[in-house]
């Protein structure tokens, strides 16, 4: 006899009403933004779908295959919502980018929508995650949602420097694109290999010589994101070097001026995620000494 359904947990199901209501009030007008308006619509859909499906697994009784699994979907679900949540508005409201009345009243409780997900996403990895001195995958701990953190964050850099076409412009920001790519690949690795169940993902588990390694990754990542952190703003807002340090006036609600300033404020972002993480990581190396 199959085991009876419980009752779905409150908060995912305002993380999966939310996100699809947001979806819903942003596709309604018809017509949205390409490159960015695409972007905050798959975020919502992508959360609305895997929401459900843990609603569904949580409904028939199925525990998650890892911990950590629901943890790492909830704050990559948070970021992607929040980054929605400003995306959306900058690009369908600003000015006269969103019409008026119904279709500007439709993208505004869109936003809405987006900010309350971000919420309920963020409330669960805050109730959910590994507190100090407690055993749990590595995921689970700071230092690994650290690198979820990354993975999406140099997600997004690569995204957003492919659309001002960096791989054109001057050696510099050529390099800033590949320190974007390669930080992308080496976190969906580190983060997917955990996942899959490696056993050294553990802090409990791991070898020493692990840990020093978790430990060059976020200073490695210190340096090349410390040094995008310069680079960037450099060659793409200095008059002297080719770019533009004014918003041109004929810039659209989101132009190629306005996605190197996002850039620019996530390279800072990450940068900043990864010096916190080597943090985290040295005090773990330093006590396990």
């Amino acid at each position: 006899m199959p085991p009876p359904c419980r009752v779905p947990s409150l908060l995912r199901c305002v993380q999966a009403l939310s996100a699809l209501l947001a979806l819903a009030l942003a596709a309604a007008p018809g017509y949205w933004h390409s490159g960015e308006g695409d972007g905050c619509l798959s975020a919502w859909a992508l959360s609305f779908i895997f929401t459900t499906l843990l609603l569904l697994n949580d409904a028939f009784r199925r525990p998650p295959p890892r911990r950590d699994l629901p943890l790492v979907l909830a704050a990559a679900a948070a970021m992607a919502c929040a980054t929605a949540t400003i995306l959306w508005p900058l690009g369908h409201l600003r000015g006269n980018e969103g019409g008026h009345g119904r279709p500007r009243a439709l993208r505004a409780a869109a936003t809405a929508a987006s900010a309350i997900a971000t919420l309920a996403y963020a409330a669960e990895v805050t109730r959910d995650r590994a507190r100090p001195g407690e055993a749990a995958p590595y995921l689970a701990t700071p230092s690994g949602l650290l690198k979820v953190v990354e993975a999406f964050l140099a997600l997004l850099l690569l995204g957003l420097s492919a659309e001002v076409h960096a791989a054109s412009g001057p050696a510099a920001l050529r390099w800033c694109l590949g320190i974007y790519c390669v930080s992308f690949v080496l976190g969906v690795l580190l983060v997917g290999s955990c996942l899959l169940g490696w056993g050294w993902c553990g802090w409990m588990r791991d070898p020493e010589g692990l840990r020093w390694g978790l430990g060059v990754y976020a200073g490695l990542g210190v340096v090349a994101y410390g040094a995008a952190t310069v680079l960037w703003p450099l060659y793409s807002f200095s008059d002297d070097m080719g770019g533009h340090s004014r918003r041109p006036y004929s810039c659209s609600a989101m132009c190629s001026w306005d996605r190197q300033v996002l850039v620019a404020v996530l390279t800072g972002l990450n940068f900043v995620a990864f010096v916190v993480d080597l943090g985290q990581t040295g005090r773990l190396v330093l006590l396990r000494a």
